[in-house]
């Protein structure tokens, strides 16, 4: 009977527990998230206590895994070894409250996307090829239009990762949602992508970042799929039908506009003879998700990609500080490549010929204690909470 790996045996180890969200503590300063209905500390605080134990205990029966590296760690993505094939990646994620705003808008298209994009955006941080995704869709009645909308999201979003949907499940459960009578169905997306690890490719955790490398930062589209619960707070007085000042965009747009999916920049540097020693998704705790990379060292960001005026309307409309900003949103960063400075140049081109627009954000510091740093912002990061830098 195989037992689950939680950290990977070799200088390739990723950090347990997780580096961003669970165990490297908090800096004091942050605006409760837990105000807008998501407490993130307390999630934390459970999980470890609670869940992570058990799940730690499980064990494969089969002699066909020979290893999972990655279980309970809270890396982006865990792979199985199942020899003589190629590790298979393994992830999951869902569209989270985004929903509520296509169910207002009458826009389900998007969150079909944003379910594909963040699971294969988490596929390629171990260095793996998104495959398959499974789609799992709760809701309280069916609505064939509704549901054709979303399937074709889902469709759009395969199509731009270059993946199958052979599977799902559709579950009604009108009892356990929210009541949705007189309007849209109510709803609820997730979905559970499977990679494989191409023959000769190490796997990516980390470990190898350097002080001295170069972060490359991918441009977002707008928020992707993280911070709604504090958006739609903040942004409660305001129509959707708003403008997002100083862009002639509609509130809506800005806030359905879809996840980008990051698969073809990724196989790109691959496809360069790049190697990268880091990357990292920035969803759910913006930049400090550079802190999920297994090295023990620190970030510096003073170049990023500028941020959507979206964010700075959530930001004037709830009057929420910066700290709690970076610390919840992309705040226009959706995807960081970290890579030697030697490759930073064709990693560069890479991603350029890949259609990215990519920006030296930063590079990395000897500093221990997985810290990120944002001069511009005045800020300092570590855990899942940023400070004002003294």
């Amino acid at each position: 009977m195989l037992e689950v790996s939680i950290i990977p045996n070799g200088s390739g180890a990723c950090p347990a527990p997780a580096a961003r969200d669970r165990g490297l503590g908090s800096i004091p300063g942050m605006e409760p998230y837990a105000s807008a209905g998501v407490d993130e500390q307390r999630e934390q605080d459970v999980f470890a206590r609670v869940m992570r134990p058990w799940l730690a205990r499980t064990k494969v029966a089969s002699p066909l895994v020979t290893s999972i590296t990655g279980l309970a760690s809270g890396y982006f993505a865990t792979l199985m070894h199942i020899p003589p094939g190629p590790p298979l990646a393994l992830t999951t994620d869902g569209v989270g409250t985004k929903i509520l705003l296509a169910r207002e808008a009458g826009r389900w298209e998007p969150v079909g996307i944003d379910c594909v994009a963040n699971n294969v955006n988490d596929v390629i941080c171990v260095g793996a090829v998104p495959l398959a995704l499974l789609d799992y869709l709760a809701t309280d009645r069916i609505e064939e239009d509704v549901l054709g909308a979303v399937a074709r999201g889902l469709y759009l979003g395969a199509e731009q990762a270059g993946i199958a949907i052979p599977g799902g499940e559709i579950a009604q459960i009108g009892a356990m949602l929210a009541p949705a009578a007189g309007g849209p169905p109510m709803l609820d997306l997730v979905g559970t992508a499977i990679g494989a690890l191409p023959p000769g490719r190490e796997p990516v955790d980390g470990s190898r970042v350097r002080p001295g490398d170069v972060i490359l930062a991918l441009p977002s589209s707008g928020l992707h799929s993280n911070g709604y619960s504090l958006a739609r707070r903040a942004l409660a007085a305001l129509s959707l039908d708003s403008e997002v000042p100083g862009t002639g965009q509609r509130l809506a747009d800005a806030l359905l506009e879809p996840t980008r999916v990051y698969v073809r920049a990724a196989e790109a540097l691959w496809a360069a003879g790049v190697t990268p020693r880091g990357l990292a998704h920035i969803s759910g705790g913006g930049l400090l998700n550079l802190a999920r990379l297994a090295a023990d060292v620190s970030y510096t960001l003073d170049a990023l990609p500028p941020a959507p005026p979206v964010f700075g309307l959530i930001a004037s409309a709830g009057q929420i500080p910066a700290a709690t900003m970076y610390a919840t949103f992309n705040m226009g960063t959706g995807f960081c490549v970290v890579v030697s400075p030697a490759e930073a140049p064709a990693a560069s081109a890479a991603l350029t010929d890949a259609g990215e627009r990519p920006v030296v954000a930063g590079s990395v510091t000897e500093r221990p204690g997985r810290y990120v740093s944002i001069p511009p912002a005045g800020l300092l990061g570590r855990g899942d909470a940023f400070a004002p830098a003294t």
